[in-house]
């Protein structure tokens, strides 16, 4: 067995990064569309075989999820170590841990992803900045506490190397493009695609509206 986990925040503090340049409510409807995307990628991987969604109670995931409900939002690491607690996640032979921004995901680099993970290891998809965490493959769930957050890519790199004898990083364009910040908006706007999260975005008039701006 090996388990997708997506830690999902409340959609009221969702991409508050992104304030500058879209309102709240569109904010929300990014993120449910960019989750949308997420979630057809992990349904259509060959491999994966659970997907649970770490939420509070006020959030009803879509159908195509396992719910591991936390009494409230502390935090993406806290998300994790109460998926790791879960019982249906302790049972499993690997975790990957997924952010819920990864808009072009594809199911094939997913299966890249976890084939072939070991009794005991850790994959890292490094984030495009090089500096974040956009996929963490643990085998077994509990081989490591998370660190995500700034850096995190470096951390959990160096944590891994203290538990086992080779860290995998992969590389993959889907796995790597993650939409936290209004450049990064404006840079998935440029390439026109078939993911849900480009359809909100054209059909609510946000993609016209910023493609031609840029960010420092």
């Amino acid at each position: 067995m090996i388990a997708a986990v997506v830690p999902i925040k409340n959609l009221n503090m969702a991409k508050s990064r992104l304030g500058d340049v879209l309102s709240l409510d569109e904010r929300k409807e990014l993120v449910l569309a960019m989750l949308r995307d997420v979630l057809s990628a992990l349904t259509g991987s060959a491999l994966i075989t659970d997907i649970f969604a770490v939420v509070d109670a006020e959030f009803k995931a879509p159908k195509g999820f396992e719910t591991i409900i936390e009494p409230k939002n502390r935090g993406y690491n806290e998300a994790i170590i109460e998926a790791v607690s879960n019982k249906r996640i302790k049972s499993a032979k690997s975790m990957v841990v997924l952010p819920a921004d990864l808009p072009l995901l594809q199911s094939v680099e997913l299966d890249i992803f976890v084939s072939g993970c070991s009794e005991k290891g850790l994959r890292i998809a490094p984030a495009r900045d090089g500096d974040g965490t956009n996929a963490l493959l643990m085998s077994p769930p509990d081989l490591m506490p998370t660190q995500f957050g700034m850096g995190s890519f470096f951390k959990h790199r160096k944590a891994a190397v203290d538990i086992i004898s080779t860290v995998e990083i992969v590389n993959l364009p889907g796995l790597a493009f993650d939409v936290d910040t209004a450049q990064d908006l404006v840079d998935f706007c440029k390439n026109k695609n078939d993911t849900a999260t480009y359809t909100f975005l054209k059909e609510s008039g946000v993609l016209k509206r910023i493609i031609n701006l840029e960010f420092v």
